[in-house]
């Protein structure tokens, strides 16, 4: 089955006809992406499916436990007159003997004091079929079996409900049942249990049917007020979330005229001052850099060229130094040959020698410009040589460290500028306090009214348990007729019988039901091979879990993120063995998700949980990085805006990024 178009018309917070189509374009491409925030329409496309589908059997999280009629007309868009009405169109096509077949369910209804009046018509490659409309409540399983539709048509409250696995037995108990078709064993032993009862109760004598009669007007006593109970917790919902509605609309108000920075006004004043002080310091250190050997910098090539020429100078005291001790050595010379009889022509030439030697010395001196010495010479080297760099480079840093303080104070202050008045937002912050309030008594009166039912249901089990154990009792104690006693026992062993059906009949098949949920998960994890087995308890549903080593892993053993990808592999597990090639339709996909986990449902399991995947997602779920790793896989995106002015909903193309 693919499903090509819907088309809503004045349905919920749709105000208007807003028509979607969903027609894969290719296999590559199966998901439909539709984006929305939180009470744009997400939950009420999702019910729009189920509604076309099976009309007044939809299991829609909107309806609450209020009548059929009073629901559709709970849901004609408020802006709407009753008498104008609403209606779901849902186009799909399946293939019979090898060709594509058209289907287009169309359920239209207006309101009335009653409630609402419906009209079905349901078009066959466009032609109106009058037989399949009238029966259509019979012949949609044939398409869509309403007992395999919870694995197929989902919100993601449901894995996290499922990711409790004490929660997942009543789900694997009804799903697997009507994957073998168990529900009609399970109905026939309903009824033979009641005609039990009323057996049980013809038997009795008066006074034991006077007590019946009191347990049974106890029983509906107890029964209507849990019918009660629920019609309060569907008004408490619906008005808790209106609530959180109003209070979410007055949030946006309030950001929008910079509510948001005044809440932040304290931080802002108090990084302003930081980011004042932190400049005070910064111009401090340099000042300090300044009055130091900073300044030299401008004159570096100039202490340069004074080193050297000191360095010339000092080269030529030290010769002219020499050149004296040479002038004693060469008079001792001269007198020692004297001494020893040296010739005076040798005498002559020795001095002649000498005198011009000495000259040569003294004639590489010139007058001295510098007049340093050696430990200014060294103090200059050091200067020029690593001293100014390195305070050059504290400079530069001081200075790059300041550029950037001075650039968040400027933007702190801009920011401090846009701060609005507390006066400018009095009415907001009014507003706000008010939303609030309300929210809070909602929130409180829906917790009031599930406790309220809680104990309807608990009080009702408990008085249908007493009347069914004073039956029993009642039909040991008095001597049956024959024939009702046989009709009893045969109904008995016939429930037993049934009973041990039931059990083998899911025990024979359960081993391929946790083969493919062991397979989804695999395929999910991937590497992650922390189960490697799991076993479901063919008669209590219990789920166990086995670890590397073959030991029982217990649910605690496993983070939220492992557990949640457990429930879905469950749903895809259960959703392929019912050998169905249905659409999956996902309201709310990713819930509480880790990212790590996002990224194996959005890599491993939207493309590939069906030829055909719809995808009903807040910014915050599937966000700009999730869209650009699935978008290699997405054939059609929507956008829903909910205008709060005008309370309604409006659809466009593309994502919401």
């Amino acid at each position: 089955m693919i499903f090509d178009e819907l088309v809503v018309h004045n349905v919920g917070v749709f105000g208007g006809r807003h028509t979607f189509t969903l027609t894969p374009p290719s296999e590559s491409k199966p998901v439909i992406l539709i984006g929305a925030l939180n009470g744009s329409g997400k939950t009420t496309f999702l019910d729009a499916i189920q509604l076309a589908l099976f009309g007044p059997l939809a299991r829609t999280t909107s309806r609450g436990s209020g009548s059929y009629p009073l629901y559709l007309r709970r849901l004609i868009h408020n802006g709407v007159p009753p008498e104008d009405g609403a209606s779901v169109e849902l186009a799909f096509h399946i293939i019979e003997e090898g060709k594509p077949r058209h289907y287009r369910v169309c359920r239209s209804w207006t309101g009335n004091s009653s409630g609402a009046r419906e009209r079905l018509e349901v078009l066959v490659d466009n032609v109106h079929d009058g037989a399949l409309s009238r029966h259509w409540a019979e012949r949609v399983d044939v398409f869509v079996p309403r007992g395999v539709a919870e694995l197929f048509f989902f919100d993601g409250e449901k894995i996290e409900t499922l990711a409790e696995l004490d929660n997942a037995r009543d789900m694997l108990r009804t799903a697997i049942g009507s994957l073998l078709g168990l529900d009609l064993p399970d109905r026939l032993s309903a009824d033979l249990a009641v005609i039990e009862r009323n057996y049980k109760t013809a038997q009795a004598p008066p006074a034991m049917k006077n007590m019946v009669d009191l347990y049974r007007k106890q029983l509906m006593e107890a029964r209507q007020r849990q019918t009660d109970a629920k019609h309060r917790v569907a008004e408490a919902h619906e008005a808790d979330e209106r609530a959180e509605k109003v209070l979410y609309d007055v949030e946006v108000k309030i950001n929008l005229e910079g509510g948001e920075l005044l809440e932040q006004r304290q931080d802002l004043q108090k990084t302003d001052a930081i980011l004042t002080a932190a400049v005070k310091t910064l111009d401090a250190r340099l000042q300090n850099e300044a009055a130091g050997v900073l300044p030299l910098l401008l004159v570096r090539d100039q202490l340069a060229t004074l080193a050297d020429q000191t360095e010339i100078e000092l080269d030529h005291v030290q010769q002219r130094d020499v050149a004296n001790i040479l002038t004693a050595r060469d008079r001792e010379t001269v007198d020692f040959l004297k001494r020893h009889g040296g010739s005076a022509k040798a005498l002559e030439a020795l001095q002649r020698f000498l005198s011009s030697d000495r000259k040569a010395w003294r004639g590489r001196s010139q007058t001295r410009i510098a007049g340093l010495n050696h430990d200014d010479l060294l103090t200059l080297r050091q200067l020029t040589g690593s001293v100014l760099d390195e305070h050059a480079a504290t400079v530069r840093d001081l200075i790059n460290e300041r550029n950037e303080t001075v650039a968040n104070l400027e933007d702190t202050k801009r920011s401090m500028q846009s701060v609005p008045s507390d006066e400018a937002l009095v009415d907001l912050h009014e507003l706000r306090r008010d939303a609030h309030r309300i929210s809070a008594a909602a929130t409180q009166e829906l917790s009031q009214a599930e406790g309220e039912l809680n104990k309807a249901i608990a009080d009702a089990a408990a008085i249908e348990k007493r009347l069914s154990n004073f039956l029993d009792k009642a039909a040991d104690e008095i001597a049956e007729a024959d024939d009702a006693r046989r009709i009893i026992e045969h109904s008995q062993r016939v429930r037993l019988t049934l009973a041990r059906f039931r059990e083998e009949a899911t025990r024979r098949n359960v081993d391929r039901i946790q083969k493919l949920i062991l397979d989804s998960l695999q395929r999910l994890a991937r590497k992650d091979r922390l189960i490697t087995n799991i076993e479901i308890n063919p008669a209590t549903f219990e789920v166990e879990l086995h670890g590397r080593d073959g030991t029982v892993l217990l649910p605690q053993q496993l983070s939220a993120g492992e557990r949640q990808l457990l429930a879905v592999s469950m749903l895809w597990g259960l959703a392929q063995a019912s050998g169905r090639p249905l659409p999956v339709v996902i309201d709310t996909p990713l819930g509480r998700l880790d990212g790590v986990h996002r990224n194996h449902l959005i890599e491993r399991y939207f493309p590939q949980a069906s030829h055909q995947v719809i995808l009903l997602s807040t910014d915050q779920e599937i966000d700009e990085t999730a869209m650009r790793k699935l978008s290699k896989h997405v054939g059609h995106s929507y956008t829903l805006s909910h205008d709060a002015a005008s309370g309604a909903t409006n659809a466009r193309t593309g994502y919401l990024w």
